[in-house]
């Protein structure tokens, strides 16, 4: 009895008193894990916005790359009769998103871990296709508003492999402040239960040249697909991101690679990597706490 309500009060809680529909214990994580642990430095624009608003767009260019992912993509047999299709990724296109995010991430991704005060390490890759779907109240591919729940050192990176426009379904998402406001209009519940009154002054839409991208940390900010317009589909890279709970001394972003091979790009494989930022009870929830706080950068 008791182990229920503490279940429910932990699910529901973090939209009273945070503003977003992450639970409880994360958001208490989170909030002391800001003001304790991460850096207090906030003059880097990018890491402001970050901070502030829960994302930034990045002024990383990866065209070049979107070009090398098409040219696999191209070759891979689609099922057209799924609403989404997962991509293969090969030893090839592997090592060439593992040197994209190494090289030319690289000082945005210093400038993330120098705020969390912890090192950063990719914990999943993703290339998908969303296709059109006919009922819109079907949930398929994350299309319903939600958060990731996870601790707030857990964030993904977007590229767009291709020029993406309203049509094409891009990514919806809102910032931390304006999560909140859509909680209470839309007398949001769970991502199944909630009006779908969109904020449109403050709704944000990842649309943009084929190589743009946006850094959004989705365990505040609410976010969903857009919907795909008939006759359109959106193919997106994923990139997943978690800060490293101990001290390692390392400049590859792919650190956890050597430890789960085939996690990170295994698009059906449960990341065990993941799991780090996904304590299950509210004791581990404290002990990851101090671990992150024992082994911070300085």
């Amino acid at each position: 009895m008791f182990g229920k309500l503490f279940f429910y009060l932990n699910q529901n809680l973090g939209k009273v008193f945070f503003g977003n529909p992450n639970s409880l214990y994360y958001n208490i994580f989170s909030k002391y894990h800001q003001n304790l642990i991460s850096k207090k430095d906030r003059s880097d624009d990018q890491v402001k916005k970050y901070v502030n608003d829960g994302y930034f767009r990045t002024n990383v260019n990866s065209y070049e790359l979107c070009n090398d992912i098409a040219k696999s993509l191209y070759k891979q047999k689609i099922d057209y009769n799924r609403a989404q299709f997962q991509f293969e990724i090969d030893d090839d296109l592997k090592h060439k998103i593992r040197s994209h995010i190494n090289i030319e991430f690289k000082d945005t991704l210093n400038k993330i871990e120098n705020f969390y005060n912890s090192k950063v390490a990719v914990a999943k890759v993703r290339i998908a296709r969303n296709f059109h779907i006919n009922n819109v109240g079907d949930e398929v591919y994350s299309n319903n508003y939600h958060v990731d729940h996870y601790t707030y050192n857990h964030f993904k990176l977007f590229i767009n492999l291709m020029d993406v426009d309203i049509c094409h379904g891009p990514l919806h998402l809102y910032s931390k402040n304006s999560t909140k406001k859509f909680l209470k209009k839309n007398k949001y519940k769970s991502r199944s239960n909630y009006n779908n009154e969109e904020l449109e002054n403050d709704l944000v839409t990842n649309t943009g040249k084929k190589g743009q991208s946006m850094i959004v940390n989705t365990t505040q900010c609410l976010h969903k697909a857009g919907f795909v317009e008939k006759g359109f589909y959106r193919d997106i890279l994923f990139v997943t991101f978690i800060t490293i709970p101990e001290k390692v001394s390392t400049d590859d972003f792919f650190y956890y690679e050597k430890f789960f091979k085939n996690t990170i790009w295994n698009t059906y494989d449960t990341s065990e990597i993941l799991k780090i930022a996904k304590p299950k009870s509210l004791k581990k929830t404290i002990s990851l706490f101090f671990k992150y706080y024992k082994n911070r950068i300085n």
